[in-house]
C-alpha cells in the first residue's frame, strides 16, 4: 500500500512548427479555431505518447490554424493547464472552439472529422458528471456487487453514446478502451477495498470477474488509446498479484515483469523508466534493479533522470548526514535542519490535497500523545501544496507542534531524498544523520520499536 498513491507531473514541451511533422503520403490535417480568454500565447498538441507534434500561436484574437501531416490517432490538445483528447486522421478538415473560462461545456467541432470529436467531448463531460462515481474514496466503500454493478453500467453509457458515430476503426478503438479502463478498475477494487476498510486479507468473491480475462498484453491497440502505457503497467502489476499473496509487489518483480512480458521496445523502455522513476526507492533490491534498468533502457534522455536518482539513494545510508532544507513557519520564520539538532527528527512530508498523507495524521497525532514527554521531535512539513491552502488547513484544524511548509518543488533535500511520492517519512538521529530514509508510516506498527531504538542512542 505504501506506493498507493504516487505523484505525476508531466511538462509540457513546445517545439517549433518545423518539427511537428511524421512521415506521411496521406493527405494533411487541417486544424483551425479560436480560444476565448486564452492564458497561453499558443496551443500544444501531442500524439498520444505525449511527444510534441505541433506548437501552434494565437493570434490576439485567439484564432489559431495549421495544416500538418499526421497519422490517424488520438492527439492531446493542450491550452495551458487545461487539455483535451481530439482524434485526427488525413483529410480531416476541423474547425475547434473554446472558451478556457469554461472550457469543458464550451469545447466544440465543426468540419470534416467533427461528428467523432464532439463524441469525445461529450464523453469528458459524461467523464466529468460521473467523477463522483469513479473516485476510489466513493467506490471503495461499495460491496462488491454494487460495484460490479457500477462498473456495467458506465461501460454501458459509453459504449451506447458510440452507436451514432460512423468511423469503423474508431469505434473499435473506443470499445477496446472502454473495456480495459473497466479491467483497470476491476483490478483495483480488491486493493482500494481493503485500504480503505482496513481489512489486509480482504478477498473478492470467488464469482468476481478476472479482471484482464482476454485481453492480450501486448494488443499494439494499447499503444494507440490516451494512457495505454498506464493500463499495462496495471496490467502488469494484476498478473504479478495473481501469482503471490498479500498487497506489496517488489517494483524489481515489475522491472522484471516489463522486461519479461513486453514485445513492444519502445513501450518496455517507457514503463521501465515509469518504474524507475517512481519506485526505485521502494525496491528491495536496488543493486538487480538498476542492472537490469541499464540492460532495458537505451534512451538517454530517459536514462539520465535515473542514474542521477540511483546515486541519491546510494547516498542516503543510514548514518550518512541529511541533506538541509529551509522551510516556513505559518508566520513566515525560516527554519534549517540544525535548529532541530539535538534529538532524534521523524519527519513527516506531506500536502492538504494528498488523501493517504491526511489518512496519516491521527496516527501521528497518537504518537506525539505518546512520546509527549520523550526527547524527540515529530515535525510535519508540507511540501508540493498551495501555501494559502496549507494556512487555512493548519488554522482551521488547529494543527499543532511543529508545522512548516517548502513551496520549492526543486528543493534540494526532495531530490537527495528522491521523493517522487507523498506520504514519505524520514527518521534522523539527534545528530542529523539518517536513521531510515524511508522510515514507517505512523500507522505501522513497526515505527514505535524504530522511534523507541532512536531515543536509547540518543
Amino acid at each position: 500500500m505504501k506506493k498507493l498513491f504516487l505523484l505525476i507531473f508531466i511538462t509540457l514541451i513546445v517545439v517549433s512548427c518545423q518539427q511537428k511533422t511524421e512521415n506521411t503520403s496521406q493527405e494533411p490535417v487541417i486544424i483551425s479555431g479560436t480560444v476565448q480568454n486564452a492564458p497561453v500565447p499558443a496551443v500544444i498538441l501531442k500524439n498520444v505518447r505525449n511527444k510534441p507534434v505541433d506548437t501552434i500561436k494565437l493570434d490576439n484574437k485567439g484564432f489559431f490554424a495549421d495544416t500538418l501531416k499526421l497519422t490517424e490517432g488520438y492527439y492531446k490538445l493542450n491550452i495551458g493547464p487545461q487539455y483535451t483528447w481530439t482524434y485526427l486522421k488525413p483529410g480531416n478538415h476541423l474547425q475547434i472552439n473554446v472558451d478556457f473560462n469554461d472550457f469543458d461545456k464550451s469545447l466544440s467541432y465543426k468540419g470534416k472529422g467533427a461528428a467523432v470529436n464532439n463524441y469525445l467531448a461529450k464523453k469528458m463531460l459524461t467523464g466529468i458528471a460521473l467523477r463522483p462515481k469513479t473516485a476510489y474514496q466513493y467506490y471503495g466503500n461499495l460491496d462488491e456487487k454494487a460495484f460490479l454493478a457500477l462498473q456495467d453500467s458506465i461501460e454501458n453509457v459509453y459504449n451506447s453514446s458510440l452507436k451514432n458515430v460512423n468511423d469503423e476503426k474508431f469505434v473499435a478503438l473506443e470499445h477496446f478502451r472502454n473495456k480495459v479502463n473497466k479491467a483497470t478498475l476491476l483490478s483495483r477494487y480488491p486493493m482500494i477495498k481493503a485500504y480503505l476498510t482496513h481489512q489486509q486479507n480482504y478477498q473478492t468473491s470467488a464469482d468476481y470477474p478476472k479482471a484482464f480475462e482476454g485481453i492480450d498484453i501486448n494488443d499494439k491497440r494499447f499503444l494507440q488509446i490516451p494512457k495505454g502505457s498506464q493500463i499495462v503497467s496495471e496490467y502488469l502489476n494484476y498478473m504479478i498479484a495473481q501469482k503471490q499473496s498479500g498487497n506489496e509487489i517488489d517494483p524489481y518483480k515489475r522491472l522484471q515483469a516489463i522486461d519479461s512480458v513486453l514485445s513492444d521496445p519502445e513501450l518496455k523502455e517507457q514503463l521501465a523508466a515509469q518504474e524507475a522513476k517512481y519506485n526505485l526507492m521502494y525496491t528491495q533490491k536496488l543493486e538487480d534493479f538498476y542492472r537490469l534498468f541499464d540492460k532495458i533502457v537505451h534512451n538517454p534522455d530517459l536514462k539520465k533522470p535515473i542514474q542521477e536518482k540511483y546515486h541519491n539513494i546510494k547516498a542516503m545510508v543510514p548514518g550518512a548526514p541529511s541533506p538541509d532544507f529551509t522551510a516556513y513557519d505559518i508566520n513566515g520564520k525560516a527554519y534549517h535542519l540544525k535548529d532541530f539538532a539535538g534529538k532524534p527528527l521523524y519527519i513527516d512530508l506531506w500536502a492538504t490535497w494528498c488523501a493517504p498523507c491526511r489518512a496519516e495524521i491521527p496516527y501521528l497525532e497518537k504518537l506525539k500523545v505518546k512520546y509527549k514527554n520523550k526527547p524527540i521531535t515529530f515535525l510535519s512539513l508540507d511540501v508540493y501544496d498551495d501555501q494559502a491552502k496549507w494556512e487555512q488547513m493548519v488554522k482551521q484544524q488547529k494543527m499543532d507542534g511543529w508545522q512548516l511548509i517548502s513551496t520549492d518543488r526543486d528543493m534540494p533535500f526532495l531530490k537527495k531524498y528522491v521523493v517522487d511520492g507523498i506520504p514519505r517519512f524520514i527518521l534522523l538521529d539527534a545528530g542529523g544523520k539518517i536513521i531510515d530514509a524511508n522510515a514507517p508510516r505512523p500507522s505501522d506498527k513497526e515505527i514505535e520499536n524504530l522511534l523507541n531504538k532512536a531515543i536509547a542512542k540518543k
